[in-house]
């Protein structure tokens, strides 16, 4: 096994240098595994084959339908509303803070590049209005859409790991947010230790009229209504309630299965759709696909190795017996932390780690729903440490805001340290608290 990870490390960074995709890079690992543990060529293609597939079954719909709420969601304008509403509620001196919050909310079903790209163009306008640090702006948000990307599905690192490690979905919907606000708002109180002058200025003589922040509560609907169905029907799993016999719990339990949500809340985007955009909702679908399918195939090609692993029988030769809960939560940490900082990519380090840590699961006694959420926290801890100049995300934050990437690593790349910490600290606490 020690091997496996040592190969997957080095793969990993062959693949960065020479830019091959990242589900090529796992498929390679995959193989790898296959030859490594002597399970034999036809064996190895034949549970790759099979790993993949159970994955892509298991977590398609949640990925398609969440990639087309995000989609619409950015097309039709919706995010944007749901900035300006939350700017109005809370009042143009905590513009950073509501920055950081709806950063959290609209990461939830959009991606973390794509969602600050859209609103990259808010924050330049808000730093003009405001004369707030560009930076300071910027990074508050950066921070706020990265924690929902590694911690809450339906993006597509959380899912994988659900589906791998066997986690209920419903139940890492609800930790994920839990600990995702957390460690979004740590990164928010970091920065503003770090920028204690931006909290001095004196805001009374800016027009809150140039925000153009009309509130539109509405916009909210085709993210709050999902996050709703998926919360009630994993609630009402609990036989402590004894609801069953309720008329209307089949239906929660049916509307509120992850996928089916998620399609209710991309309908819900439909009302936002202006006239003149309807001929572009075509294009939209065919886009919002396309990203579907490269989702797909990483997340499938990361069940691979896991499938691999698990049935090579390798696991039976481990001697695992001294390995507590608690560190097995500090393991999976520092292996996805290793895996995200020498290939950049998160959804990667997670899917990878969560493939590596699957067959260990009964060795390390951590077989409850919420055991099983608390690994995958702390994986997605890991997953956000650290970002730097390998990673995507780390780019698109120094490009659409202007920043220079010495600023970018000295305040963004420390500020996703101290969360990713926080993350496996809230982790450690949650395990500590059960246990």
């Amino acid at each position: 096994m020690i091997i496996s990870i040592i190969s997957f490390i080095g793969l990993f960074y062959f693949s960065y240098k020479f830019k091959i995709r990242p589900f090529l890079t796992l498929l390679l690992a995959s193989f790898l595994s296959g030859i490594l543990l002597r399970i034999g060529i036809t064996e190895t293609l034949y549970l790759t084959f099979k790993g993949f597939y159970n994955i892509v079954i298991l977590i398609g719909p949640i990925i398609i339908t969440g990639t087309l709420l995000g989609k619409f969601l950015n097309e039709t304008g919706t995010s944007r509303k749901m900035v300006n509403t939350f700017i109005s509620i809370l009042g143009i001196k905590n513009i950073p803070f509501s920055l950081n919050v709806i950063g959290f909310i609209i990461s939830i079903p959009v991606f973390c590049d794509a969602a600050f790209i859209l609103m990259s163009s808010i924050v330049k306008d808000l730093s003009k209005i405001t004369k707030k640090n560009i930076i300071f702006l910027s990074i508050c948000l950066a921070t706020g859409l990265y924690s929902a990307h590694v911690f809450v599905p339906p993006t597509p690192g959380p899912i994988a790991a659900s589906a791998i490690l066997g986690g209920e979905i419903g139940l890492l919907f609800i930790i994920g947010i839990i600990v995702g606000s957390i460690v979004s708002i740590s990164g928010y109180f970091w920065l503003r230790l770090v920028f204690k002058k931006e909290f001095k200025l004196n805001l009374t003589q800016i027009n809150s009229n140039e925000l153009v922040s009309n509130r539109n509560i509405i916009s909210f609907l085709p993210v709050f209504f999902p996050i709703l169905l998926i919360s009630a029907s994993t609630i009402i799993k609990y036989p402590e309630l004894d609801i069953n016999q309720l008329p209307f719990i089949r239906i929660i339990e049916v509307i509120g299965k992850p996928e089916i949500a998620l399609f209710i809340g991309f309908i819900m985007t439909l009302i936002f759709v202006k006239r003149d955009n309807v001929k572009d909702t075509p294009q939209w679908l065919v886009k919002s696909l396309k990203n579907s399918f490269e989702i797909l195939l990483i997340t499938g090609a990361g069940g691979a190795i896991g499938y691999i692993i698990r049935e090579s029988g390798v696991i039976n030769d481990l001697s695992l017996s001294n390995v507590s809960g608690l560190a097995s939560i500090l393991s999976v940490f520092f292996i996805a932390a290793l895996v995200k900082t020498i290939q950049g990519s998160s959804t990667v380090a997670i899917v990878t780690t969560s493939a590596i840590t699957a067959p260990l699961i009964q060795s390390i006694g951590m077989t409850s729903e919420l055991e099983k959420v608390i690994l995958i926290i702390s994986i997605g801890s890991g997953a956000m440490t650290i970002s730097h100049i390998n990673d995507s995300y780390f780019w698109v934050v120094s490009k659409y805001s202007n920043i220079e990437m010495n600023d970018v690593l000295k305040f963004f790349s420390t500020a996703t340290l101290i969360q990713g910490l926080t993350g496996l600290l809230v982790s450690i606490i949650i395990f500590i608290f059960i246990n």
